[in-house]
C-alpha cells in the first residue's frame, strides 16, 4: 500500500493514520479497495487516498473535518475555540452528551487520523492545530458537493448553511441577503477598523436562523486611548437571534452589552474583547444554557441559574468576590484577577465552595499606599477536583503579597504555577504530598525570613520543574 503513494508525504501520513484507527484484519480489504481506485499513473493518487481516509469516519467526525474547510489556509486555529464552536454546532453521537471534553476527544481521533496538524502544546495540552492545504481544499471541495459550508468570495451562495468570509464585515453586509438561510456565519478579517454597529444591525436583522456569529478583526492596541475612552454598545437587534448558540465579539471594540442579551436562551458561548472590563447586564441570567463565558467581566454580576456554566473567564474583581456556588455547580475553569488597596484580606469561601472546578488562575494586584494584602487560600481545600492552580501574586516593582496556603492536599493536582513574591512558607514542605503533580513551576520568589526553598522528592509523577528568578533575601 505505501508504494501506491509513490513516495508522497501527506498520502503516505494520511495512510498510516487510517491504517492506525482500523483493525489489522481489514487491511486487506483496504488494500484491494487501493488497487481498484489508484492506477499506477494516476495523477489524483493523494485525493484517492484522502477520500479513503474521509469515507472511513463516522458521520461525526466527517461534520468535524469537514468543518476545517471554513478556516483560511495556513491559519493557526485555536484548539479551545475550535472545540466550542463544535459543541454549538451540534457534531456528537447519537445518544451521547456533547460537551467540551468529548469534543477534545474527537480533535485527538482527527490528530491520530493525521488529518489534522498539531502546531503548539503546552505541555500535555494542544494549543493550535493546524490543516494541510491539501487536506483543506479537500474539505472544502467535499463541502461544496454536500452543501456542508462555502467559502465567500465573489458571490453567495444562496443554499449555503455555513459560509466563511475573509474580506471584512463591510463588505459582506452590502450584498443581498434575503434569500440566505445561514446557520453559521465566520468573519476572518485582515482589515484592521472598527466595527460599525449599523453593520451588526443589518446583520441580526437579515439573518435570524443563524446559530454561530463570529466577528474575527484584528486585536486593537489595549493601550490605545480611544478603545479605553470610547464606548460601543452590542445593539439591541441582538436579541432577534434567539436560535444563537455561539457569540464571539473577541477584538473588537465593544464593550457594553445590550439587555436584550437575556433573550438568546440558546447561547451556549459568549466570547468578548480582553481590554476593557465589561458590566455583565442582569439579564445574562436568563442565557441558561450558557456554558463559556469568555472576556474580561467587572464583579459583581447577577450568575443566578447559570448552572451549565463551565467556563469563565476573567471576572475583574476590586473587593471580594461572594457568590452561592450552587448558582455555578458545573462550574470547571475559573480566571479571577484581583485589584486591591493595601490592608485588604481577600478570602476565597466562595471559590471553595466550587466542587467541580478543575482549572483555577488567580492574579493579585495591589495598588495604593499601605500594608500588603493578605490572601487566605485554605478554602481551596475543598476542590477536589482541581487539576490545575496558578498564583500570579505581586506585580515586579510592588510590594509582595502576604498569602497563605492550603494546609490539606490537593490530591489530584497535576499543574502548580506560583508566582510568590511575599510566600512566607516553604511551598514544598506544604505541597509535598501532591503525588500527581505532573508541572510545577515558581516564579518570583522571595523571602525575607533567610528561608530557603526545598524541592521535596515526594513528586513520584513530577517530569518538569521550573524555576525562575528564584531570590532569597536575607535580613
Amino acid at each position: 500500500m505505501a508504494g501506491k503513494c509513490r513516495g508522497l508525504p501527506l498520502a503516505i501520513v494520511v495512510l498510516g493514520g487510517l491504517l492506525r484507527r482500523t483493525d489489522p484484519d481489514e487491511w486487506p480489504k483496504l488494500k484491494e479497495h487501493m488497487w481498484r481506485r489508484i492506477r499506477d499513473h494516476d495523477s489524483d493518487r493523494v485525493q484517492h487516498i484522502l477520500a479513503l481516509s474521509f469515507n472511513n469516519l463516522p458521520n461525526h467526525l466527517k461534520s468535524c473535518f469537514l468543518y476545517l474547510g471554513l478556516f483560511p489556509e495556513d491559519f493557526a486555529i485555536d484548539v479551545k475555540k475550535l472545540c466550542r464552536l463544535w459543541e454549538a454546532e451540534g457534531f456528537r453521537k447519537l445518544d451521547k452528551e456533547f460537551d467540551e471534553e468529548e469534543a477534545e476527544t474527537y480533535l485527538r481521533e482527527l490528530i491520530d487520523r493525521s488529518l489534522i496538524q498539531v502546531e503548539e502544546r503546552n505541555w500535555r495540552r494542544i494549543i493550535t492545530c493546524r490543516v494541510h492545504d491539501l487536506l483543506r481544499d479537500f474539505a472544502i471541495e467535499k463541502s461544496k458537493e454536500l452543501n456542508f459550508l462555502h467559502i465567500y468570495e465573489e458571490t453567495l451562495a444562496p443554499k449555503s448553511r455555513r459560509l466563511a468570509s475573509y474580506c471584512g464585515l463591510e463588505r459582506f453586509v452590502s450584498l443581498d441577503h434575503s434569500d440566505m438561510r445561514l446557520r453559521t456565519l465566520l468573519f476572518f478579517s485582515l482589515e484592521n477598523k472598527d466595527l460599525e454597529i449599523a453593520h451588526l444591525q443589518l446583520l441580526c436583522r437579515n439573518l435570524r436562523l443563524l446559530r454561530v456569529l463570529d466577528i474575527g478583526f484584528n486585536k486593537p492596541d489595549p493601550y490605545e486611548e480611544t478603545h479605553v475612552r470610547m464606548k460601543k454598545r452590542l445593539p439591541d437587534e441582538i436579541g432577534k437571534l434567539i436560535h444563537l448558540r455561539y457569540l464571539g465579539i473577541r477584538g473588537t471594540n465593544i464593550n457594553v452589552l445590550s439587555q436584550f442579551i437575556g433573550n438568546l436562551h440558546a447561547l451556549q458561548t459568549l466570547e468578548l474583547n480582553y481590554y476593557v472590563p465589561i458590566q455583565l447586564p442582569d439579564e445574562i441570567c436568563k442565557a441558561k444554557q450558557l456554558r463559556h463565558l469568555i472576556g474580561r467581566f467587572k464583579w459583581p454580576f447577577q450568575v443566578d441559574n447559570l448552572t451549565n456554566l463551565r467556563t469563565l473567564r476573567t471576572v475583574f474583581v476590586e473587593d471580594q468576590m461572594e457568590f452561592d456556588p450552587m448558582n455555578l455547580i458545573n462550574l470547571r475553569e475559573l480566571h479571577v484577577t484581583y485589584v486591591v488597596e493595601g490592608n485588604n484580606r481577600i478570602t476565597l469561601d466562595s471559590i471553595g465552595g466550587l466542587r467541580r472546578l478543575q482549572s483555577l488562575h488567580i492574579e493579585v494586584s495591589k495598588v495604593g499606599p499601605g500594608r500588603n494584602p493578605e490572601v487566605d487560600l485554605h478554602p481551596l481545600s475543598q476542590c477536589q477536583h482541581l487539576l490545575q492552580l496558578r498564583f500570579l501574586l505581586g506585580i515586579r516593582g510592588c510590594f509582595p503579597i502576604n498569602w497563605k496556603l492550603p494546609t490539606e492536599v490537593l490530591p489530584n493536582l497535576q499543574y502548580l504555577f506560583l508566582n510568590a513574591s511575599g510566600l512566607t512558607e516553604d511551598p514544598f514542605l506544604l505541597f509535598d504530598e501532591l503525588m500527581k503533580l505532573f508541572i510545577l513551576c515558581t516564579c518570583e520568589f522571595r523571602s525575607s525570613t533567610g528561608m530557603c526553598c526545598t524541592l521535596c522528592l515526594l513528586f513520584s509523577e513530577l517530569a518538569a520543574y521550573l524555576v525562575s528568578y528564584m531570590l532569597n533575601y536575607f535580613q
